[in-house]
């Protein structure tokens, strides 16, 4: 039997596509295998896995830079899409894994992560980058649960903290309720439209809209979009965030913290555009949901944040605020307004300034965090400006940004969504969103105070070991955040 090699891949398929635009996916995927394949290597297979995802890491980025940007290309109807959107937010997403991993070195002297972890960081990876180059709604739900199942070992991997197995079986358990009715309302936007493309599945809605609101597609859409609300940490769909940031392990806090989140605001804004921007501006009454959704979330996070003392509970309530933000940006792009051409950069800066500012405060974190007990609170911060004033600046530089002081990245990022929100006439929710971001401001202040207001006589608890993983994160984090704060203009050419 002679197999016709041209026939099962012909050249017009190979010829007709522009594969530079897979290359960084590629990249990701061949990496997670080979890391994994490395791992049960005695002695030297952590190592090997470390060098494979340092080298695949950087051959993606080097593929993302070499991308023609300003060309869109799309394979196999839609369920690939990579154009510059997917190519920035792989970008941010390669390097926070990669940070991650490196924000181990030295922690991982007290933990002995199994050598599969940084085979997990290349998985979720590979998942989120799905995410955010994908328009079809069924390969979305494969890439989310492939970074959902991921995260969920690592937040287990934390085998030193007994909150870890209950945090990772609590993530598990409302992570998998979120997907099922997720994959239900895909199912119903499916039955009720008769495609998975989202770009189809909304000019299909514009065609229904005509004789009356589709009831049934908008139930779809609905549960469609708790799967989002759920990534994000949007109120009502946040109770697993403080539990789950405080029992998994200081860096897969940060890597979830920026990487997830980054992913999942990456993917709704994918999707936005196509699946629910002409509902939203349609009808008046789903504005006022949104809406409500973004004031729970702002005055939730900000008025529960004020009464934490554990520095992980702080950064979880911190970040449901921040999804605030995100989402009053998204408020904005949806409902048609003026600031609607704005509002797509303005989220995409925002969330690159969040995912660099929260990887170098959780490299601090990573740094302090004593040897026993990795459940820090603001006594672990305690006299640090007088006993590491370098690493007690940089930590307040992030705080300071996350609480939109200028001339940081998080005050510009601040400035953006909330400009487009008052173009698009949404004054009220700017008002609160700026009420929120004063409350907020308190709750960064307080590691402040203890940094360099407080005295203690306890020595510093970090445990003596090669740190130069996390100092390379905190310096190269606090570069970026000056730098994009003073010279906005240097990194909007980059976007």
């Amino acid at each position: 039997m002679v197999v016709n090699f041209n026939t099962l891949f012909p050249m017009s398929f190979i010829e007709g596509h522009n594969w530079l635009g897979i290359l960084p996916l590629l990249c990701m995927t061949l990496t997670a295998v080979f890391t994994l394949v490395l791992a049960p290597l005695k002695q030297v297979g952590r190592a090997l896995s470390f060098a494979m995802l340092l080298i695949g890491s950087l051959a993606a980025v080097a593929s993302i830079a070499v991308f023609p940007f300003s060309e869109t290309i799309v394979m196999l109807d839609g369920v690939l899409v990579f154009d510059r959107l997917s190519q920035v937010f792989s970008a941010v997403l390669v390097l926070a894994g990669l940070a991650a991993a490196v924000m181990t070195m030295g922690y991982d002297e007290r933990e002995h992560f199994q050598t599969e972890f940084f085979s997990l960081i290349a998985f979720a990876v590979v998942g989120m980058m799905g995410m955010v180059s994908t328009r079809n709604i069924v390969f979305f739900f494969i890439a989310l649960e492939l970074m959902s199942l991921t995260v969920y070992i690592l937040v287990a991997m934390h085998r030193q903290s007994p909150m870890s197995a209950e945090a990772s079986l609590k993530y598990f358990l409302l992570g998998g309720a979120a997907s099922a009715v997720m994959l239900y309302g895909a199912s119903i936007l499916y039955g009720t439209t008769g495609s998975l493309d989202a770009t189809v599945i909304g000019s299909t809605f514009q065609t229904l809209w005509s004789n009356g609101i589709p009831i049934l597609p908008m139930v779809g859409m609905a549960l469609f979009s708790i799967g989002f609300l759920f990534k994000i940490g949007a109120f009502p769909f946040h109770v697993w965030v403080p539990d789950v940031y405080t029992g998994a392990a200081t860096p897969i806090t940060g890597f979830m913290i920026s990487a997830v989140k980054a992913a999942a605001t990456g993917a709704l804004l994918r999707m936005s555009l196509d699946l629910f921007a002409y509902p939203v501006a349609k009808e008046p009454v789903l504005v006022g949901v949104l809406g409500f959704i973004i004031f729970a979330t702002l005055m939730f996070g900000s008025i529960v944040g004020l009464r934490q003392t554990r520095l992980k509970r702080i950064f979880a309530y911190s970040t449901i605020v921040h999804t605030g933000y995100v989402l009053l940006g998204f408020l904005a792009l949806l409902s048609g307004g003026a600031g609607a051409k704005d509002a797509s950069s303005a989220i995409v800066s925002y969330t690159i300034y969040y995912v660099v500012m929260n990887l170098g405060a959780f490299a601090v974190l990573t740094m302090i965090s004593p040897k026993d007990d990795d459940d820090l609170t603001l006594d672990h911060l305690t006299g640090l400006g007088a006993r590491r004033p370098l690493l007690a600046f940089a930590m307040s530089v992030f705080l300071l940004s996350m609480a939109g002081i200028p001339p940081t990245a998080g005050f510009l990022g601040k400035y953006y969504l909330f400009s487009a929100a008052l173009a698009s006439g949404f004054t009220g929710m700017t008002i609160i969103a700026a009420i929120a971001s004063v409350l907020s401001a308190v709750i960064y202040l307080r590691p402040m105070v203890h940094m360099y207001m407080k005295e203690s006589d306890e020595a510093f608890q970090a445990v003596p070991s090669n740190w130069f993983g996390s100092n390379l994160i905190v310096g190269l984090s606090l570069f970026l955040t000056v730098v994009m704060g003073l010279v906005p203009a240097w990194f909007s050419r980059l976007l």
